[in-house]
């Protein structure tokens, strides 16, 4: 059992435990008795195919259970200090930390809060707010505000846990109609200001180039930017099984890459792979360092290091990698972020299931990559299906062949998009033709009755669905070795 074998015990081992922690505060004993099995399971089948004893594998297993599940249960915040403290109608003063989210009714602010006014005396506090304000000013990154508004817990929209997608960020208060007046401006970090401000010119130079929707839609493909996305349109992306285009993945990171080697062709490998690095961290917060990004740079990363090195790049330790620093840093995206799961996931199907699928679509036409997008859109399918279905009540019939239609095209419209904003309106115009291209497909394939069916599963067969599936994939993948117990 060599190093990497042992880094993947470490990583499966403590991703189990981040669940323990999970069900163990919302005292979910029988999934946690459920979870435990499973480990057990999953751990022997360790010992049979690395041919290791079971006591250093059970040793191992359950201390990182154990800094799993203590990373997950203290990762929150709270305290004396805390302004989670504080429900009801107070006035506070805080900063913007991160970047404003402009919708077409309201801004909402992500603000650090500093004090509160209690009873007439101002109260030093600390803890992130949501705050919703009108449209009009809006407020940048670095600003210090004065916010009046009704301070309470957020709460589940229907079947969405929005208390738990903000607890992700950290965020433990919400205030949905605010008061604001500004008090100071430039306070925040002058590299994360830079950013933002470059995002917002990029974006103001891809809506002068492009008309609605297709500027919206330009600034979704490169930027992971949503909001300039019609609500129709987001609609067919959702029935048709398109929504992952609109999320800045590992098409972007690679982007990167290819500019950055391309403008700095004259230096050396090493340089470049620095330059790459840090042009990807730079991208990674420019889009909001959203959970799908941040994996695919860190993979991003990993491979350039790994070309650093002159050794191969292996994909799946990568991805297992990304994952596991990932969840380090903020261990409530492995349980509260669906982004995270869905591209976790579905990158690990596509390197699965991709080799086995590519034996049975030979009959699929290589033209324009169409057998390429096929192979890997069903590769993450079968792999994410008990998420999409959990998640959304909904499963789309068309995502495969419309996967294959619009795939091959993604790549080209990001390219010139690109160039689009810094050489003009004749790659705008071939990036524009693309995405018109790329929007009748979507309207197409999103009008059919038969597009998306409604469905619903329970934890428990979704579970199944998983063992049985890690059951084809350790027997299909794995050659067994005689136990040393």
């Amino acid at each position: 059992m060599n190093k990497s074998d042992w880094f993947l015990v470490v990583v499966v081992c403590f991703l189990f435990g981040i669940l323990f922690g999970e069900y163990y505060l919302e005292g979910e004993g029988v999934r946690n008795v459920v979870l435990g099995v499973l480990l057990m399971v999953v751990l022997r089948y360790f010992v049979r195919i690395f041919g290791v004893s079971f006591v250093r594998v059970l040793f191992f297993g359950v201390l990182f259970v154990a800094f799993g599940f203590f990373r997950f249960v203290f990762s929150f915040e709270g305290g004396d200090g805390h302004i989670m403290n504080f429900q009801g109608w107070f006035e506070f003063e805080g900063c913007v930390v991160e970047e404003t989210d402009v919708r077409a009714d309201k801004v909402k602010y992500v603000i650090e809060a500093e004090r509160i006014l209690v009873d007439e005396g101002w109260i030093y506090v600390s803890g992130r707010v949501l705050v919703s304000g009108s449209r009009y000013p809006v407020y940048k990154y670095g600003d210090c505000l004065k916010i009046g508004g009704k301070l309470q817990k957020p709460e589940k929209i229907e079947d969405f846990a929005y208390d738990k997608y903000l607890n992700r960020y950290s965020i433990y208060s919400v205030v949905y109609r605010a008061g604001i007046e500004k008090i100071s401006g430039g306070e925040g970090s002058v590299f994360f200001g830079t950013i933002f401000r470059v995002k917002e010119i990029f974006e103001g130079k891809l809506n002068k180039v492009f008309a609605e929707p297709y500027g919206g839609f330009m600034a979704g493909l490169i930027l992971g930017s949503r909001k300039g996305i019609s609500e129709n349109l987001m609609n067919s992306f959702n029935k048709t099984g398109l929504t992952h285009i609109v999320a800045v993945s590992g098409y972007n990171v690679a982007l990167v890459v290819v500019v950055v080697c391309g403008l700095f062709s004259f230096f050396t490998r090493r340089v470049k792979v620095v330059l790459s690095i840090f042009f990807i961290a730079v991208f990674v917060i420019l889009v909001g360092a959203s959970a799908s990004v941040v994996r695919a740079g860190v993979m991003g990363g990993i491979s350039l290091i790994a070309l650093w090195f002159g050794r191969q790049y292996f994909v799946f330790l990568s991805l297992m990698a990304s994952a596991f620093l990932m969840n380090l840093w903020n261990p409530k995206i492995l349980v509260y972020d669906v982004g995270f799961q869905l591209s976790f996931l579905a990158t690990l199907g596509i390197v699965i299931f991709s080799p086995v699928l590519e034996r049975f679509l030979k009959w699929v036409p290589q033209v324009l990559g169409l057998r390429e997008a096929l192979q890997l859109t069903l590769s993450a399918q079968i792999i994410v299906l008990p998420i999409i279905i959990l998640n959304f009540e909904r499963f789309s019939l068309v995502a495969p062949i419309a996967n294959v239609f619009v795939l091959p095209l993604i790549p080209f419209a990001m390219l010139f998009g690109f160039i689009a904003v810094f050489f003009g309106e004749l790659f705008g115009f071939l990036g524009y033709l693309i995405l018109k291209i790329i929007i009748f497909f979507v309207e197409i394939f999103g009008s059919l009755e038969f597009a998306s069916i409604d469905i619903k599963w329970t934890w428990g067969i979704a579970v199944f669905y998983y063992v049985v599936l890690a059951k084809f994939c350790i027997e299909r993948f794995c050659s067994p070795s005689p136990s040393s117990e």
